[in-house]
């Protein structure tokens, strides 16, 4: 999938407006967002969000997205998100201005919950909005056959050795589960994100910024894990991200780690950048909470905008798709269903077969559409 940015905007300081602090907030059940002829095509609209929220009294915000009267997605938010929704190109097309309507009917005065003194009925605060067009067959495609697959299948599945296809996939962070993967089948890649933790909306600004300053020396910290040997694990403020350096307190001072550890962060993240622009790997996403859709299309749409890049997310198995289900929503836009992810602290303990199921299909589909 290509996509282009038609429109970004930023509320707040950035905006240059003085009256509003980083966000602007939706009041009332209902707000309202015009478009100026945006043209023909399909596209996203992107949103960073945060909800007014007051557990246990009101401890989500409801969201439905409209274009033209047509609902196209609903969002229930608990704390600050970043969602895509897509508009399909029958609901742009026509004359005039195109209207979005978002519903959220939680609204409520911190007044009357709170010791605040707003009477303003509060919903959701828009920090940034962002609107693509994008191109490519939007249809719905699944991996038909099943069955869980072993390393040592691999090669005949796909025409590779199961160590150099591990290869072609990149892991985009939250634990150590898919380097684990990885290493099950022979490959030891280098990743900035491989055994690392960080939020999906830092993953966003991350990528967004390039990992500017990343290895900033003001902005890391080395902290000592828990338990009989201790391993430093090194710390990056700006981006809240925290990756194993599997260096331990009594093989190495820390200051030394630390001169080794800035200069290991320049090359993964060269290497990362260099690899993002190539367009050539799987990255994957994982976080222990479901993923959907809505989550995935902005981290999509901001890889895409490095070179046409594919996206493979994981998330838990349901009703209607099983495990080793793979589907692919948009070019370049996988889901991947998974009967279980390991448990935190034991990363080992994975669900393998069916990881390799899945990245087996998603190889395959990618490969098919490349054919097309």
């Amino acid at each position: 999938m290509s996509s282009e940015l038609l429109l970004s905007l930023r509320f707040g300081r950035d905006s240059g407006d003085a009256n509003y602090h980083g966000y602007r907030w939706t009041t009332g059940a209902w707000s309202e967002l015009w478009l100026e002829r945006p043209g023909a095509g399909n596209y996203l609209l992107e949103l960073e969000l945060a909800p007014f929220v007051h557990p246990p009294a009101l401890p989500v915000q409801r969201l439905a997205l409209s274009v033209r009267g047509t609902v196209v997605g609903r969002s229930v938010l608990s704390g600050l998100r970043t969602l895509g929704y897509r508009i399909p190109a029958d609901l742009m097309a026509g004359a005039g201005p195109v209207r979005l309507g978002f519903q959220h009917p939680d609204a409520t005065r911190p007044v009357d919950l709170t010791d605040s003194h707003d009477d303003r009925q509060l919903a959701l605060c828009v920090r940034r909005l962002s609107l693509y067009r994008i191109s490519g067959d939007m249809s719905l495609r699944r991996a038909d056959w099943g069955g869980s697959v072993a390393a040592a299948d691999i090669g005949t599945l796909v025409g590779i050795p199961a160590l150099q296809f591990m290869l072609r996939f990149e892991s985009l962070g939250d634990d150590s589960e898919f380097g684990m993967v990885q290493r099950r089948c022979g490959a030891e890649p280098l990743g900035l994100l491989r055994f690392s933790n960080i939020a999906l909306d830092s993953l966003l600004h991350g990528l967004m910024a390039e990992f500017e300053g990343l290895s900033r020396r003001e902005d890391l910290e080395l902290t000592l894990s828990d338990g009989e040997r201790r391993e430093y694990v090194l710390h990056q403020r700006r981006y809240a991200l925290a990756l194993h350096t599997f260096q331990y307190e009594d093989e190495i001072d820390a200051t030394e780690l630390m001169t080794k550890q800035i200069k290991q962060l320049n090359l993964l993240k060269r290497k990362f950048i260099r690899d993002l622009r190539g367009g050539d790997k799987i990255f994957v996403c994982k976080r222990s909470e479901a993923l959907c859709e809505q989550d995935m299309l902005p981290l999509h749409a901001v890889l895409n905008r490095f070179a046409v890049n594919t996206l493979l997310f994981v998330t838990p198995a349901d009703a209607t798709h099983p495990p080793g289900a793979v589907e692919r929503l948009l070019p370049g836009l996988l889901r991947g269903n998974i009967d279980r992810f390991a448990s935190s602290n034991e990363a080992v303990d994975l669900s393998l077969e069916i990881w390799l199921e899945i990245c087996v299909k998603s190889y395959l589909l990618i490969m098919s559409e490349r054919l097309r």
